[in-house]
Order: structure tokens, then sequence, then C-alpha cells
């Protein structure tokens, strides 16, 4: 007999702020806002870091702004959003944003590495 144990996948980290359908008064519902925003950030922060290093790894700083990975982005954003039930009407403008943002900061990531 095999002794090789199959690993259980843990389950997700629950959200200790209440589901949004179980919310009953304001408090709740600020709780999950609260509780979803510490956890973008963290997500932002991570992603920031990928933008650090697409600076630091890519050869020129005509090759920064990519137009074609811009357009997959948005594409696999609107799969995910649709899949998840967000409303493309907020995840567009959002990522939009977040990318024109962190391409400028990638192009002043990238100046400041070869001044």
């Amino acid at each position: 007999m095999d002794n090789v144990h199959k690993l259980t996948p843990k389950p997700a980290k629950a959200f200790a702020a209440p589901d949004p359908e179980r919310c009953e008064t304001m408090l709740d519902v600020r709780a999950g806002v609260d509780e979803i925003d510490r956890m973008l950030v963290a997500l932002i922060a991570r992603r920031q870091g990928y933008m650090d290093a697409a600076a630091r790894i890519k050869p020129s700083r005509e090759v920064v702004r990519d137009e074609a990975r811009i357009n997959q982005v948005l594409a696999n954003v609107k799969a995910e959003a649709e899949r998840q039930g967000l409303s493309w009407d907020i995840a567009e403008p959002v990522w939009r944003e977040m990318m024109e943002r962190c391409i400028a900061h990638e192009f002043s990531v990238w100046d400041a590495t070869r001044a």
C-alpha cells in the first residue's frame, strides 16, 4: 500500500464580516467594506511589486507601455468579472485607471533605476 497522503486543500480564509446577503445593519455593511478594502490594499501593493519587477526587467523605456498587454489584461478581467458577477461598469474603469497609474509608476521606477 502506498504511504503517500493526499493533500487536502485548505478552505479559503473566511471573512470576519457577514456575507452581504446576511447584513442587517449599516455596521455590518461597513465592516464588510472595510475588510474588503484592507484586502484590496494588500493585493494592489503586491501588484505594484510586479510593476517594480517589470521596470527592473524591461530593457528599454519604450517597452514600458504595452498596448497588447493592456488589452489582454482587460479581456482577462472582463471574463473574470462575468464569472464572479462583478458589473463591467464598475470593473472596467477601475482596471483602466489602475493600469494607467501602474504604468506611470513603472515609468518612474524605470527612470529612477537608470538615472
